[in-house]
C-alpha cells in the first residue's frame, strides 16, 4: 500500500484532511514533512490534538522526513504524507523518494504569489518546483477535496 497520497496543504491538518481525505484513503498514519512545524513544539501539539483517534501522526523535518517517507513507501500500511510547499515535495523527489502524483490542495494567497486555482496560489519558487516535478515524471494535480475533479497543474500554470 505505502504512500496513498502525497499532498501539499499549507494548513496541514484541518477539517477536509480529517473528514474527507483520511476516510477516502483509509490511512491510519499521517507523515508531515516540514522543518518549521518540526521545530515548533506548540504547533506539533495542536496538530496531534487535531488528528483523529486511531491515526498516528509523525512530524519530521526534511532531513529525517526523507528517509521516513521512503520507508513508509515500502510499508504495508496506507500512509498520507503532508507538507506545506511543493518545494518540499521536490526535495523529497530529488532525494530519491518516488511518488507518481503530487496533490496540491491548498496554498494561500500572499505577496509574490500568483493565483492558480480556487484557493491555491504559488510563489515563483513553488511554481518552479511543480514544473520540475512534472519534468521528473510526477503528475502535479490541483484538487482540494477527494470528490473534486483533478486539474493538471500544467493547464493552470501562469508561467
Amino acid at each position: 500500500m505505502g504512500l496513498r497520497l502525497v499532498r501539499v496543504d499549507d494548513r496541514l491538518i484541518h477539517g477536509q484532511v480529517v473528514a474527507i481525505w483520511l476516510k477516502t484513503l483509509g490511512a491510519k498514519r499521517i507523515l508531515i514533512v516540514d522543518d518549521r512545524t518540526a521545530r515548533d513544539e506548540f504547533l506539533r501539539e495542536v496538530l496531534e490534538l487535531a488528528a483523529p483517534a486511531g491515526v498516528v501522526l509523525e512530524v519530521h523535518p526534511l532531513e529525517t522526513g526523507t528517509q521516513r517517507v521512503r520507508e513508509a513507501s515500502q510499508a504495508d500500511e496506507p500512509v498520507f504524507v503532508l507538507m506545506r510547499s511543493p518545494v518540499t515535495a521536490l526535495a523529497l523527489r530529488e532525494a530519491g523518494v518516488e511518488f507518481d502524483v503530487l496533490n496540491v490542495g491548498g496554498i494561500g494567497a500572499g505577496p509574490d504569489r500568483k493565483p492558480l486555482y480556487r484557493n491555491i496560489s504559488a510563489s515563483p519558487a513553488e511554481l518552479d518546483a511543480m514544473r520540475r516535478l512534472e519534468q521528473m515524471g510526477t503528475r502535479v494535480e490541483l484538487r482540494i477535496v477527494a470528490g473534486d475533479k483533478p486539474v493538471d497543474f500544467s493547464s493552470a500554470d501562469p508561467g
